[in-house]
């Protein structure tokens, strides 16, 4: 059933299109505070395992956070995700995650080899880090959200990564790349999954890349830009 048919006496453009869950926590953008609780209980309604309904906030910081103000249920941002098989404990009010990626991530870890050797600039507490990993690629995972990278480690953990797989480091990523000059050129793969920021940091792609080097880049841009950008980023590489 979706949430309109569950919402009769809701005007239909009060109703939120959609709604994120993340672990047990499901997350709206509401339309209409005065509708928000009863939003919330047809949420929960239609989804058993959920445990908190909260309104999405507005992404704040270089962390890309986008802060939930709780409307039902736990007191609690905290969650653990599963996704493709791997669990991800995070806190949805420390830290960047984007669960309608999943399938992206996936076409991308799929893709990897278990001998490669593959940077992750942005990893978050990582979705695309620890899958590559536990293939046995080598992995250099980077960020810069100190919650993300206690996260990351305990997520490693809880996968059951092999540390000789992946090295884990908190900082800026250009920081980090520069003061590891062993790296430059090494790449075979690089993801940089930070579309509002991406183009500031192909430079630092630059130094870790050769000419067989594949880069999964994102960014954003309007539909009917997308030749175009896709033709510039090209020649700023």
């Amino acid at each position: 059933m979706k949430l309109k048919e569950f919402l009769k006496n809701v005007p239909e453009d009060k109703i939120p299109s959609s709604y994120d869950i993340i672990g047990d926590i499901a997350i709206f953008q509401s339309k209409d505070h005065k509708y928000d609780k009863v939003v919330a209980e047809a949420i929960m309604k239609l989804n058993k395992n959920v445990k908190v309904v909260g309104e999405r906030g507005t992404t704040e910081g270089i962390e890309r956070i986008r802060p939930i103000k709780i409307i039902l249920g736990e007191n609690r941002s905290e969650t653990t995700h599963i996704e493709n098989g791997f669990k991800y404990k995070l806190d949805i009010n420390k830290v960047f995650f984007n669960s309608r990626l999943q399938f992206e991530r996936w076409r991308v870890i799929e893709k990897v080899k278990p001998e490669e050797k593959v940077f992750d600039l942005f990893a978050g507490v990582g979705p695309f880090s620890i899958p590559i990993a536990k293939k046995g690629a080598k992995v250099i995972a980077i960020d810069i959200n100190p919650y993300a990278i206690y996260y990351l480690k305990e997520n490693v953990k809880l996968n059951k990564v092999p540390d000789e797989n992946i090295r884990i480091f908190e900082g800026d990523c250009r920081e980090v790349v520069n003061s590891h000059k062993e790296w430059w050129g090494k790449a075979d793969r690089i993801i940089m999954n930070l579309p509002a920021k991406s183009e500031d940091f192909l430079d630092v792609a630059k130094k870790l890349a050769n000419k067989n080097t594949i880069i999964h880049f994102y960014w954003f841009c309007h539909e009917s830009e997308l030749w175009s950008k896709v033709e510039e980023v090209i020649k700023k590489v």
